[in-house]
């Protein structure tokens, strides 16, 4: 997919806009997460405790990226239609 058939396709911009700002988000979240270590639980004597990151990850960015991505779509096909009607 190119990034001209991004640009014009609202829904598709908002999808890349949602995953990129959604793994951004998470990645800082669960590296914070995991350095803060409350109670232990993300690491210890044992190691890292891989369930708690994989759910802090997917309950950032589950609703990091459907937020993102309704925003970005909506804001492009606001955008692209306020140009649309500039040129008429």
């Amino acid at each position: 997919m190119r990034l001209a058939s991004i640009k014009s396709h609202f829904w598709s911009f908002g999808l890349l806009i949602g995953v990129i700002v959604g793994m951004f988000l998470t990645s800082i979240i669960v590296i914070w997460e995991w350095m803060e270590n409350p109670s232990g639980i993300f690491h210890g004597v044992d190691g890292t405790n891989w369930h708690f990151i994989y759910d802090t990850a997917i309950s950032w960015f589950i609703p990091t990226f459907i937020y993102v991505a309704l925003i970005a779509a909506l804001g492009h096909l606001l955008l692209t239609t306020f140009k649309w009607y500039r040129k008429r």
